[in-house]
Formats: structure tokens, sequence, C-alpha cells
């Protein structure tokens, strides 16, 4: 299957531990518009093997000057990956994307993500196209101002590929987390928990991974 061979990944049971880390920031930039950036790594086969970085950046438009949450993005990915058995594939991505909240009930919020992805890998001719779709629930809890359980879920769907006869397209995997948000200070924050990613397609496996995410904002 050509996306296989164009995002290697690790192979080394059906089943991987791994390490899945990130660096994000966002920079208003006025009422209106949002700058945001971000650097995470993937580390592979009991997390010992360094398999994905990806470096992204996104401008992002608050249609109603944030009141609402809701945001519109257009962004631009670098990713690189390696294989087990040393292949280095380089990708170019770029996606739009849509955040806004879909209910309240008490203090939790439920919140929902679209990004539409169209992609050129280093070693297959063509674009393919993903489709993500998140839903998210955030809890606050007892404690520091800004502390509060996560609990998420994604579905990625192949929409195309070059290949017509590809039978890759249609439910690619689901990722799911459930872990803590944590204030480090008034501009950072962590975010770690647990995070299943299943692969439907192709080598059918699962990936059971210590997320760890920073975020900062200035």
């Amino acid at each position: 299957m050509a996306l296989l061979a164009a995002a290697p990944a690790a192979r080394a049971s059906s089943d991987d531990a791994q390490a899945w880390l990130s660096l994000s920031a966002t920079k208003k930039l006025s009422d209106s518009f949002d700058l945001v950036m971000d650097v995470n790594s993937r580390h592979f086969d009991n997390a010992t093997h360094l398999g994905h970085v990806q470096a992204r950046g996104m401008i992002g438009w608050k249609p109603d000057g944030g009141k609402s949450g809701g945001l519109l993005g257009l962004g631009y990915s670098y990713v690189w990956t390696k294989s087990l058995d040393g292949e280095t594939v380089h990708e170019n991505r770029i996606f739009q994307q849509a955040s806004y909240p879909l209910l309240e009930f008490g203090k939790a919020e439920l919140v929902g993500r679209t990004r539409l992805e169209e992609r050129w890998y280093s070693n297959v001719d063509g674009m393919f196209v993903r489709l993500r779709q998140q839903v998210r629930l955030n809890v606050p809890l007892q404690g520091p101002e800004g502390l509060r359980a996560i609990v998420h879920t994604e579905a990625l769907i192949l929409l195309s590929t070059p290949q017509k006869d590809d039978d890759g397209e249609g439910f690619n995997q689901f990722r799911s987390f459930a872990g803590l948000g944590i204030p480090l200070t008034d501009a950072l924050a962590l975010e770690a928990g647990y995070l299943n990613q299943t692969i439907v397609k192709g080598t059918h496996r699962t990936n059971h991974a210590l997320s760890l995410g920073v975020s900062a904002k200035f």
C-alpha cells in the first residue's frame, strides 16, 4: 500500500510502547488573529527509536474575537519520519482547521476540531487527502486555577490517494487520550496522559503512548 510506504512507522510488534512529546506556543496577534506553532516528536519501539518529527505553523482567525471559542485556521507542516530499517521520508502538508464549542454542562465543556490535510511525500508521486475529526472533553478539577481532566478521541479518514485502486481509503486510525491539564505558570501548561493509537488499515496494530505536551500563550 502506497500510504504505508510513504509513512513508515514502528513495526517491532503488533503492539508498541511509545512516547509522544510536543511543545506548542500561541501568540495573540490581535483580537481576531492568533499565530499557533508547535513541534512534536514520536519515539517508537519501546520509546527507543526517534521515528517522527513535525514542525507546524498556523494562522487562526477568531470570527467573533474569541468570545465563543471558535477558531478557523490555515497552516503548513513539515514532517520527517524514519522507519526502524532506516528509511527516511520527508512530507509537506497543508491543512485547514476549524475548532468550535459543542456543549457545556456545569463547568465541563465539549469541543470539536475538524482538520483537512493535503499531504505530499518524498517517495510517492501525487497528493493524499486526509480528514481528521476530534471531540474533546475538558473537566475543571479542584486545585490550582486551570487544573483539568482531559479526554479526547479523534478519527482519521483517508479521503483520497494518488492510486485510485488503493484499498487504504476510508477510516485509517483512531487516537484516544486521557490525562490531565496542569498549569505550570500563568503562561505555561503541561498536558500529560495516556494515548492509544489504533491502526485499522494495513498493519492493524495498536500503539500505547505516554503523551507529554507543554503549551505556552503570550
